[in-house]
C-alpha cells in the first residue's frame, strides 16, 4: 500500500522508455492506471474525485494558459519577423556561433524565466536558436543548459507561496546553484565550438561573474528580482563586452532593436503584472488574476494587428496544434498527482520514504518530483508537506534541475522543433546533462556542510 503511488510512474517510464510509446500515450496509460488504483485499492470517494479534478483544472488554467499564450505569441512573432529581428541582433553582436549561443541561452534565457517562469525559456529560446540556424540537436539541448539557474527563486515560485511563511532562502538557493552559473556557459561554448579559445572562455567567465555578484545582491533583497535583475545586467554587459572584446576580429554593424524592443516590453509587462497582482485571486477561487499567458496573448494579438498580412485564425489554429500534445501530457500528469494526493497514496508513500531521502537526499527527491510533476513550483508545493522547512534550499535546487527531464518539457520541445526530433532523441540528449547536474548539486551541498557553511 505504501508504495502503490509508484505504480503509475513505473507504468509511465516502462511505456515511454521500454515500449517506446509516445509520451501522450504513455501518460494516458499511466492516468488510466491511477484511476483504477484509486477506484479499487483506495476506494476513492466522490469528494476525493471532485477535489482531484478541481485541483487539476486549476493547474490547467494557470499553466495551460501560459503554454497556449506562449505558443500563440511565438507563432505571431515568427511570422511577423520579430524572432528573425532578434536573431539579426545577436548576429550583429558577433558572427561567432559560440558567442551567439551563450548570449541567447544564458542571460536572455534567465530574463525570460525571471519574467514569466514555468519553463517558458524553452518555448522562447529554442525558436531564436532555430532562427540563428543552429543544428537541430543544439536547438533541442542548449535551452536546457542554463535556465535552471533562474527557476527556484525567480518568477512565480517564491518561498512564502510554497508553504514557508516568513522564509527567504533565496540567497541559499543562489549559492547552491552557483557552480552552474560558471559551468553552464562554458558547457555551451564546448557544445558549440568544440574547443573554445581562451579568450572565449575568459569572456564567458566574465558574464558569469557579473551574474553571480549582481545576482547575490538581488537575492539578499528578495526573490522577485533575483532572476530578472542580474540577467538583464548580464545581457547588457554581454552585448557591450562582446562588441568590444571581439571588435578587432569581427565587423559589427549597428544593432537592430525591433526584436529586442518587443521582447523587452513583453518581459517588463510580465514583471509589472507580477508585482501588482501576484497575490490577487479571482473572487471565490484560488486562481490568480495575473497570468503571464495574458501578456503573451496580448502581445501576439498586437503583432497580428500591426501586420495585416497575418490572420488571427491561422495563427491561433497553428499555435493550438503545436500546444495540444503538451497540454494533454500536462493534464494527465497533473491529474495523476492530484488523484494520488486525494486518495491518500502519495501521503503513504512520503511517510514511508527513508529518512536519508528526506534529509541528505532531498536534492534528489526534488529532482525526481519535478521530473514527474512537470514544474519546479508544483514539486516544491507537494514536497513542502513532507519535508522539514530547513530542507527547502536543496529541495528547490534539485527540483529546478528536474525540469530539464520533465515529460511536458520534452513534448513541448518536440512541438517547438516541428517534430524534427523524436521524443526519445530529445530525452536522450537531455538525460546525461540532467544526471550530471544533480550529481554536481549534491556534491556542492555536501561541500557546504563539510566546510561548515549551511546555505539553508
Amino acid at each position: 500500500m505504501a508504495y502503490s503511488a509508484l505504480i503509475p510512474f513505473t507504468i509511465l517510464f516502462i511505456s515511454f522508455a521500454g515500449l517506446r510509446l509516445p509520451l501522450t500515450y504513455s501518460s494516458f496509460l499511466s492516468l488510466l492506471a491511477t484511476t483504477l488504483l484509486s477506484q479499487t485499492l483506495f476506494h476513492a470517494t466522490s469528494e476525493a474525485w471532485n477535489l482531484a479534478l478541481e485541483k487539476t483544472l486549476q493547474m490547467m488554467v494557470e499553466i495551460g494558459l501560459i503554454l497556449i499564450g506562449a505558443f500563440f505569441f511565438l507563432e505571431a512573432a515568427k511570422k511577423s519577423g520579430v524572432i528573425d529581428s532578434l536573431a539579426r541582433l545577436v548576429r550583429s553582436i558577433s558572427p561567432d556561433r559560440a558567442i551567439q549561443a551563450v548570449l541567447v541561452t544564458f542571460p536572455l534565457s534567465l530574463m525570460v524565466e525571471g519574467s514569466s517562469g514555468f519553463g517558458t525559456p524553452l518555448l522562447v529560446i529554442a525558436p531564436i536558436l532555430l532562427a540563428l540556424e543552429f543544428k537541430i540537436e543544439l536547438c533541442a539541448l542548449l535551452p536546457f543548459v542554463s535556465f535552471i539557474v533562474g527557476i527556484p527563486y525567480g518568477a512565480l515560485g517564491t518561498p512564502t507561496r510554497l508553504g514557508f511563511p516568513g522564509a527567504n532562502p533565496t540567497e541559499g538557493i543562489f549559492l547552491a546553484l552557483a557552480p552552474f552559473v560558471f559551468l553552464t556557459p562554458i558547457l555551451t561554448l564546448i557544445l558549440v565550438a568544440g574547443r573554445p579559445s581562451l579568450k572565449l572562455i575568459i569572456w564567458s567567465l566574465s558574464l558569469s561573474l557579473v551574474y553571480f555578484f549582481s545576482g547575490r545582491e538581488f537575492a539578499r533583497v528578495g526573490p522577485e528580482l533575483s532572476a530578472l535583475g542580474p540577467a538583464f545586467v548580464t545581457f547588457v554587459f554581454g552585448i557591450a563586452s562582446a562588441r568590444t572584446a571581439f571588435r578587432s576580429k569581427y565587423e559589427t554593424p549597428s544593432l537592430e532593436l525591433k526584436g529586442l524592443g518587443v521582447y523587452g516590453i513583453l518581459l517588463l509587462s510580465m514583471w509589472i503584472g507580477k508585482q501588482l497582482l501576484m497575490d490577487e485571486k479571482i473572487p471565490g477561487t484560488v486562481i490568480r488574476i495575473f497570468n503571464p499567458g495574458y501578456v503573451f496573448l496580448t502581445f501576439g494579438a498586437i503583432l497580428i494587428f500591426f501586420h495585416r498580412s497575418l490572420s488571427m485564425r491561422s495563427v491561433a489554429s497553428e499555435s493550438l496544434a503545436r500546444s495540444k500534445r503538451t497540454l494533454l501530457v500536462l493534464f494527465c500528469m497533473t491529474f495523476i498527482v492530484q488523484q494520488l494526493r486525494a486518495n491518500g497514496s502519495l501521503e503513504l508513500l512520503t511517510r514511508s520514504l527513508p529518512p536519508a531521502l528526506l534529509s541528505e537526499g532531498s536534492p534528489v527527491l526534488g529532482w525526481i518530483g519535478s521530473i514527474f510533476v512537470g514544474t519546479s513550483t508544483m514539486a516544491n508545493l507537494l514536497l513542502s508537506k513532507v519535508v522539514d522547512p530547513i530542507q527547502y534550499v536543496p529541495i528547490a535546487a534539485g527540483s529546478a534541475i528536474g525540469v530539464q527531464l520533465a515529460f511536458q518539457s520534452v513534448i513541448a520541445m518536440k512541438s517547438i522543433l516541428h517534430d524534427r526530433l523524436s521524443e526519445k532523441r530529445i530525452f536522450l540528449l537531455i538525460a546525461p546533462l540532467s544526471l550530471c547536474c544533480i550529481l554536481l548539486l549534491w556534491l556542492n551541498l555536501r561541500l557546504f556542510f563539510i566546510f561548515g557553511f549551511d546555505p539553508r
